[in-house]
């Protein structure tokens, strides 16, 4: 397996991985390579050709209704009301 020497890593982001990998019982190198796998998967996921598949497979699918003004109110006055909910729970 190949190795990697990282230098000159300020002092807050190694402390950071440090203790980042540490509340996942990690070493530091693992810690290291989890996030940058995570970095790629993400970058993966949020490819031009994913986000394209996605947003045709949207368009394909259509609308149940055809969409109007008096619906988006509707489902504005909901979140509103959901939002106020909340806000009085608390």
């Amino acid at each position: 397996m190949a190795s990697i020497t990282l230098k000159d890593i300020p002092e807050d982001l190694h402390a950071l991985l440090k203790r980042e990998g540490e509340a996942n019982f990690r070493s530091m190198a693992q810690e290291v390579m989890a996030r940058l796998e995570r970095t790629f998967a993400m970058d993966d996921q949020m490819s031009t050709r994913t986000v394209d598949r996605l947003i045709d497979e949207s368009l394909a699918s259509g609308p149940e209704a055809k969409f109007s003004r008096a619906k988006f109110d509707a489902a504005i006055s909901a979140a509103r009301a959901k939002h106020a909910a909340k806000g009085k729970a608390r």
